[in-house]
């Protein structure tokens, strides 16, 4: 079994994917705050420095958790997932999600297509076989239960809220069978073992070739750890088809009343979400093999997805083709708690991400999202502390000192960029912006990705050039000399520099600020580039402004109507 090399080449395009949601309702913060923002951050911090990127994310019809949620709210199943898609879609373009379109599998004969190839041949190279194997039966509404339909208490870590096959605690697989006290989600009885035949796909296989794959992949140390773990355990056999009469019909003969599991299907979904960027561009859609071959591929899912993208689904991409590149990194993160406590609908704990972005500019969601990303741990998110970040940070910290810029550029300069003389702009001052300009560029990076720290930097960026400013200015007095006007110049560069590093996190501000301070097109990576002598300033409004006072009533009012999606 051949190991896929990583593209050494730094100027390579890079296609980032997010692990799709489910339409069984609208997304909350904790989605917004992982693979979702993560990856839009990644796809721009690409663009910024002139690579070719595309964010790449789709409908996840065929969950479980889609049929199960219908039922409850009395709906059919696929117009809801219409309906939820359509809020899905709308959320992202608000949030200013950079996607190269939003796949939804009912809509896509090149998914159906791809998944259907995609098994077909894993089954005529002998990648899957059949296997009897024992099942969960619901004894009184007679069908096979998995993943939503069961629940019981994981054998790996003693969560007593875990599902079929995946406890999203621990993130450890389960057979179903091996859950403590499961009962049936549908009527509560509990179920009895069964003989099922399915076809299987044998994971143990695979296991050298995943941690050769281990070891040159970028991820995190607890995403390391996991993989490592779960070899060393022993990785399971892996059914791709399940009973059921939700999903996509298995291209195997004598399978008819099973579907294909749809954790398996996500595979060939992210490759018909390429191919469909590529139709949307008028290219060939069936050269994606040849697109995505030549690309650094970033993989972006919540830690309980983790399982199945650090070890099913590179087996199965090795398994189905040994000359696919496999992805170049991937990227975890954590769950976002409110006010310390898990999101949830029941209870009306939840802050929806549209019923946010509705009240509150949407740089300003993603820059308090992006401090306190829950990239290695839990956080938690808290109107308080939202607000400390917006009315602290945003408007008393940055748009202070961006006003106080841009007047004394109007004032002292009459809005034209000042030469900063022989002297150029004051070393030690020139010496921090490099610093921090490093640390966050390094963040954007796949071995040190981290959104939090880039945010960090983008503050300590601002926090230090007012500091600068002040020390400055503080004993000035008389006509402007050519030391303040060379003070001024520092500023502006400094400004133009936040600009840049921020437009991955906050591109509607970048953009803005770029705009005023000169740039032209989408901001874009110049090495540090001092700002050209006479360029004419034009100065913006405001840029950040105080949240409501009655924010948090008019956000949460919502919360009692809206359902939670899976993703």
């Amino acid at each position: 079994m051949p190991e896929t090399a990583q593209p050494a080449d730094a100027a390579a395009p890079v296609i980032v994917t997010a692990a799709p949601p489910t339409p069984n309702g609208d997304l909350h913060l904790g989605h917004l705050s992982g693979p979702y923002s993560g990856a839009d951050v990644y796809a721009r911090a690409a663009r910024l420095l002139g690579r070719p990127a595309r964010y790449l994310v789709g409908s996840d019809l065929h969950q479980s958790y889609l049929p199960a949620k219908a039922r409850e709210l009395g709906l059919d199943p696929v117009a809801m997932a219409r309906m939820f898609d359509g809020e899905i879609e709308a959320l992202f373009a608000a949030m200013g999600f950079m996607t190269a379109g939003y796949l939804r599998p009912a809509e896509s004969a090149l998914h159906t297509s791809l998944v259907r190839d995609f098994f077909a041949t894993l089954w005529r190279n002998g990648r899957i076989v059949v296997k009897t194997a024992p099942g969960l039966l619901c004894p009184r509404c007679r069908v096979f239960l998995a993943e939503a339909s069961v629940t019981g208490t994981c054998p790996h870590c003693g969560n007593d809220d875990c599902d079929g096959y995946l406890c999203e605690v621990c993130a450890w697989p389960n057979t179903g069978t091996d859950l403590i006290g499961p009962h049936c989600n549908q009527c509560g009885e509990a179920p009895v073992p069964r003989d099922c035949e399915q076809l299987v796909f044998p994971l143990p296989d695979w296991a050298g070739p995943l941690r050769a794959y281990h070891a040159r992949v970028h991820m995190s140390p607890q995403l390391a750890t996991l993989s490592r773990d779960l070899l060393a355990h022993g990785l399971p056999d892996v059914p791709v088809c399940v009973p059921s009469s939700w999903g996509l019909p298995v291209p195997v003969d004598g399978f008819g009343g099973h579907r294909l599991y749809v954790w398996a299907e996500m595979v060939p979904g992210y490759f018909a979400q390429y191919a469909e960027s590529l139709a949307a561009e008028g290219r060939d859609p069936a050269r994606w093999r040849d697109g995505w071959n030549a690309a650094e591929v970033a993989q972006f899912f919540g830690w309980d997805n983790s399982w199945f993208h650090a070890l099913l689904f590179p087996a199965l991409m090795m398994a189905w083709d040994g000359n696919l590149r496999l992805p170049h990194a991937l990227l975890a993160n954590e769950f976002l708690q409110l006010d310390g406590l898990k999101f949830s609908t029941s209870r009306q704990h939840a802050v929806w991400g549209s019923a946010l972005a509705a009240v509150v500019p949407a740089d300003t969601v993603r820059f308090a999202l992006a401090l306190d990303r829950p990239e290695f741990e839990a956080t938690s998110f808290s109107f308080t502390r939202f607000r400390e970040l917006v009315d602290g940070e945003l408007v008393r910290q940055w748009q202070d000192w961006l006003s106080g810029l841009f007047g004394r550029l109007a004032g002292i300069c009459a809005n034209i960029v000042p030469d900063a003389g022989p002297a150029g702009y004051p070393p030690a001052f020139v010496a921090s912006v490099h610093r921090l300009a490093a640390d966050c560029l390094a963040a954007y990076t796949p071995a040190a990705f981290s959104v939090r720290l880039a945010a960090r930097s983008l503050v300590e960026l601002v926090g230090r050039t007012r500091d600068f400013a002040a020390a400055q200015s503080a004993h000035r007095s008389g006509p402007p000399d050519a030391a303040w006007r060379a003070t001024v110049a520092a500023e502006a560069w400094a400004a133009k520099t936040l600009a840049q590093l921020a437009w991955p996190v906050m591109p509607r501000f970048a953009q803005e600020l770029w705009s005023a301070l000169g740039g032209a097109g989408a901001p874009r990576w110049d090495d540090l580039r001092p700002l050209e002598p006479g360029t004419v300033i034009v100065p913006p409004g405001l840029l950040f402004r105080p949240l409501p006072a009655d924010l948090e009533a008019r956000v949460l009012a919502s919360a009692a109507v809206l359902p939670v999606a899976e993703a």
